[in-house]
């Protein structure tokens, strides 16, 4: 021990140098990241990095026993305070999950002091993310932390999140694109007119007049309005039914054909219609 204390008192220095940079490090990863819009795939992180300080700086050896004593309690003060940091950020976490399709991957949050959107984050450098998007939920009901919630990747680049978001049950759905080039903005469902037929059924149709939308399948008949729609970049819609009619997601292909299916989380069913 006494040797220890020997190698601090004649290597005080360098701890004290270790502490300056990890705490600049500290500062400097923290602004980087917020001037770019990212965060930490775990807000924790920060708090180990803290660890990290805290730790080197116990090491620093200070000759006057009286303001070392003083030092090292307000290091253990620090110690509890970043404790205590870590364990509100971990408790308040209710979901997460990292999704994956090949190359392209996102993340849902959702934490218990947000009670209006499930949070879609996409991977950034290894350990950053980035905010893609905010699910909208009703009545603080957290679809994913209640496993009310379905994934499908529809190609390679998008993705179809189906979500309950209310007690109700009433699904909604949310296209994510990871196209690296979009190009200009249209409005899908304005770009469509006439009759769609399914490929596989000839009994399903699509109608587009002038905002509103027809879709037949089978026996049945169901209305929707562009107005009322939900425009998800330049490559797809969600259409919105009132009372029991089902809602839709619509996903423009780039050989003149649409995708389209259920946001039901029930029902994976989804066919490809052509003019």
């Amino acid at each position: 021990m006494e040797n220890i204390i020997a190698k601090l008192k004649k290597y005080k220095v360098v701890p004290m140098f270790i502490t300056i940079i990890l705490i600049f490090g500290r500062i400097f990863l923290y602004y980087a990241a917020k001037h770019k819009e990212l965060y930490l795939e775990h807000d924790y992180m920060y708090s180990v990095i803290n660890y990290l300080v805290i730790l080197a700086a116990l090491l620093i050896y200070i000759n006057n026993k009286k303001v070392r004593w003083i030092y090292f309690a307000f290091l253990i003060i620090l110690a509890a305070v970043n404790t205590a940091v870590i364990y509100k950020s971990v408790s308040n976490v209710e979901f997460q999950q990292n999704f994956t399709n090949g190359k392209n991957s996102f993340i849902v949050i959702e934490k218990k002091d947000d009670p209006e959107f499930s949070l879609v984050y996409v991977k950034k450098h290894k350990i950053f993310i980035r905010l893609g998007d905010k699910l909208k939920i009703k009545d603080g009901y957290k679809p994913f932390s209640n496993g009310a919630y379905k994934v499908i990747w529809l190609n390679n680049e998008k993705v179809l999140v189906k979500f309950e978001y209310s007690s109700i049950h009433k699904a909604k759905g949310e296209i994510l694109n990871f196209t690296n080039v979009n190009g200009a903005y249209s409005n899908v469902l304005g770009g469509l007119e006439g009759t769609w037929t399914d490929k596989n059924n000839k009994g399903n149709t699509f109608t587009f007049d002038r905002g509103q939308i027809t879709f037949k399948t089978g026996s049945e008949i169901y209305w929707y309005s562009s107005s009322l729609s939900d425009e998800q970049g330049n490559y797809g819609s969600i259409l919105y039914g009132a009372n029991d009619t089902p809602n839709l997601f619509i996903l423009k292909n780039d050989d003149n054909t649409i995708t389209a299916g259920y946001t039901n989380i029930k029902n994976d069913s989804k066919s490809i219609y052509s003019k």
